[in-house]
């Protein structure tokens, strides 16, 4: 989802630097400080104007080469405005200012590296990994720009994006009448877990690291019956993860899955009509003490090696009508691998933009307006 936020740029400092010593320029007129001016509309877990409280802003100077002109200031919410606490202006010689902004903090994000390289004006996130619970994730959004005194009274356009990629996990039962299933959670295996992230060129380098493969999970209070389409993420938003290619477990040659190969896994219970329990294998469940009336559970694997992009909602609906997949390999079973029913579970993917609405702040009067195409009828203020 492109998001578009506005700079109002409505004042002027000019700041040099000369070794030790610093001399500050202030205007001390009536111009206000530089502040940012956003609206947008928001659902689930994706950030957006209506979730969004606060965001960083770091800025540099094309003449200043040691240090940033500010960095990591906090922008919060102040009604149709997000103002810092410490104000800035803009130079008062016309100097370009360059914007790299991003939401939420580096400790937000898990990390508390973000590294700024001076001489290229530059921001890199580092060693950034996604909360191995899937609920406890986060999305990031970075928008670039620049700036300076002749914009003042020409609003400059931040235009976040998504820097993750978004991961939806929906079953299917079409036209199986034998078996009922029952989903207690959701894991996605073997993603790589950890990267960092140039915002002046807005791409990731990912950790080529095998160890740094990892698996996300999300476990219900509650199993959840498989129907005609379920969809299980529905509280959580979906998973936010680094964009990537994946490598699909090869379950033929690699049972145990030794070369870390990437799946989608369902914590399962499978019975027949009559209630007889199919999955987990009873010999599994009776080697782990747990007999067959118990609400037992096991994993079932469905390899994946799509290429997630940023930016991009990818939704996989998994179709159990002739199959279940196969034994998880990090299940304690003898049978990791072995398909669960006599057929293998087939998945269409699904993948979508995230939903984008443009809006336009009008600075003078305090307006706010949507620019709406002919098919985009929803009201982002939540009326009918």
């Amino acid at each position: 989802m492109k998001q578009k936020l506005f700079l109002a740029a409505m004042a002027a400092i000019a700041m040099t630097s000369c070794s030790n010593d610093e001399t500050l320029e202030i205007n001390t007129g009536t111009r206000q400080a530089i502040d940012f001016r956003t609206a947008m509309a928001t659902r689930a877990a994706e950030t957006t104007i209506a979730t969004l409280d606060s965001f960083y802003v770091t800025a540099f100077n094309e003449n200043i080469i040691d240090l940033p002109y500010f960095k990591d200031l906090k922008f919060k919410k102040e009604g149709s405005f997000f103002v810092s606490e410490d104000k800035y202006y803009y130079p008062g010689d016309g100097t370009d200012l360059t914007f790299y902004a991003y939401a939420p903090s580096a400790t937000g994000l898990g990390t508390d590296s973000i590294e700024i390289d001076n001489t290229n004006k530059n921001l890199t996130l580092k060693d950034f990994s996604p909360a191995d619970s899937i609920p406890d994730q986060v999305d990031f959004i970075t928008a670039n720009a620049t700036g300076n005194k002749n914009n003042e009274k020409e609003s400059v356009h931040l235009i976040f994006e998504h820097r993750l990629s978004q991961i939806e996990i929906q079953a299917i039962q079409q036209d199986n009448k034998v078996y009922n299933f029952e989903i207690k959670g959701v894991r996605i295996a073997q993603a790589i877990s950890k990267g960092n992230f140039d915002f002046k060129n807005e791409e990731w380098t990912l950790s080529t690291d095998i160890t740094d493969k990892t698996n996300y999970k999300y476990e219900f209070d509650k199993a959840i019956p498989m129907t005609e389409q379920t969809i299980l993420m529905d509280e959580c938003g979906g998973a936010m993860l680094i964009p990537q290619q994946l490598t699909a477990w090869d379950v033929v040659n690699d049972k145990d899955n030794r070369s870390k190969g990437a799946y989608i896994s369902l914590l399962l219970r499978i019975t027949t009509k009559d209630g007889a329990l199919v999955y987990p294998f009873k010999e599994d469940a009776k080697a782990k003490g747990e007999s067959e009336e118990n609400k037992t559970y096991a994993w079932a694997a469905i390899p994946v090696g799509t290429k997630w992009e940023a930016g991009k909602k990818y939704v996989y609906i998994l179709n159990f009508a002739n199959g279940a997949g196969y034994v998880d390999p990090e299940e304690d079973s003898v049978h990791k691998g072995k398909p669960i029913l006599d057929g293998e579970v087939k998945f269409d993917v699904e993948v979508t933009d995230w939903e984008s609405h443009d809006y336009t702040g009008n600075m003078e009067n305090g307006e706010i307006t949507e620019d709406l195409d002919e098919t985009d009828t929803e009201d982002p203020w939540g009326g009918e």
